[in-house]
């Protein structure tokens, strides 16, 4: 989609420039769509998506050549219609959540079966590590688009208003989800769920119209539930996974040295670069809250696997919902074996060190 953003899109724009050189066509790839699934604040895009724009620009110099143009979610156009707007044109890069499309994106999504993967940076690469595995998981993304990387959000946790630190201790409390899976998530865990929409958080909570909420602990700060939510469970419950696509005409127009060096941006090192970008906002916003007075449970590997038995029910689940759209077990097994394995490596490595001085 060779155009100019223009207009009453203006204001949802963080104007990030790219140029290419003499190897594009003369018209360039000026002001191409970069639908992200965040706000312009978000530490992915300050951290990630920001650097990558700059990189790009002093790679490919020049008057005529490429430029993006940031659009948060819903930006550019609504969500649920991410694979119409890949496929026609009307996004250039766009990101796709799995959630978003019930019945569209089923083995992509085994990462995100609860108790999966612990966190972020192993939820992303082994995301993508799926993409790039397995044609079937291609097959599931938009027909007329190219997948340059995958991810997965930070793991969810529960954010109590009194002190809750085990499971049992859940049973009966009114627990605030935010969408479908985090509604089955809460009642797996012996809560009662209640529905409501992210930025009613905080005046629910502050009424005290239920006990805590399930979620990241990335969203407490700029929602304003770390005010009254003080207490943190710990849990690694599981993380969502996302996709971004470029569109294909776009890409197969695009020079092969453009194509190289955005491959080589992308897929694994942009899914690694956004996991940390998550994992470390997490540790920022924790070390914040512990200045507020605010207080952490953390769990051994094998207190939290006890915690998590009740989630085992979300692998049939899945199953159920891969049988559903049309996959043998042969290849539902394949993925979930992948799957758990390359969780299982990457926990390891980052336990060793390999990403980054964390502890887990």
């Amino acid at each position: 989609m060779f155009r100019k953003t223009t207009g009453i899109m203006a204001g949802l724009i963080l104007g990030a420039s790219l140029v290419m050189g003499p190897a594009a066509q003369a018209a360039g790839f000026n002001n191409l769509s970069f639908s992200g699934e965040y706000m312009p604040k978000h530490p992915t895009v300050v951290r990630v998506w920001r650097p990558f724009f700059k990189a790009a620009q002093e790679k490919f110099p020049g008057k005529q050549g490429l430029s993006f143009d940031f659009f948060s979610n819903g930006g550019l156009f609504p969500e649920a219609e991410g694979f119409a707007a890949l496929n026609d044109g009307r996004a250039d890069f766009a990101v796709l959540r799995p959630n978003v499309f019930p019945g569209k994106m089923n083995l992509v999504d085994a990462p995100a079966i609860p108790g999966m993967c612990p966190n972020s940076i192993v939820g992303s690469l082994v995301t993508e590590e799926l993409i790039e595995t397995f044609p079937e998981i291609r097959a599931e993304l938009p027909q007329n688009s190219v997948p340059f990387t995958g991810w997965a959000s930070a793991s969810f946790q529960v954010h109590t208003l009194k002190p809750i630190k085990n499971v049992q201790d859940l049973k009966g409390k009114k627990l605030i989800a935010w969408g479908t899976v985090a509604m089955d998530i809460a009642k797996a865990l012996g809560a009662n769920p209640i529905r409501l929409p992210s930025p009613d958080t905080y005046l629910a909570l502050s009424k005290g119209m239920a006990d805590g909420v399930l979620c990241p602990t990335a969203p407490l700060r700029s929602l304003k539930i770390s005010e009254s939510s003080k207490y943190h469970m710990i849990l690694d419950i599981g993380v969502s996974t996302f996709a971004m696509n470029v569109h294909k005409p776009l890409w197969e127009s695009m020079p092969k040295d453009m194509q190289d060096w955005l491959t080589a941006e992308g897929h694994k090192k942009m899914a690694l670069a956004i996991g940390k970008s998550l994992y470390d906002g997490e540790l920022d916003d924790i070390a914040w809250m512990e200045k507020q007075g605010h207080v952490f449970y953390h769990y051994t590997p094998e207190e939290r696997a006890q915690a998590l038995k009740p989630m085992e029910v979300f692998l049939d689940v899945w199953k159920k919902q891969c049988r559903d759209a049309g996959y043998g077990e042969d290849l539902i097994a394949k993925v979930l074996e992948f799957t758990r394995e390359r969780s299982k490596f990457h926990a390891d490595q980052m336990a060793a060190g390999a990403y980054g001085d964390y502890k887990m």
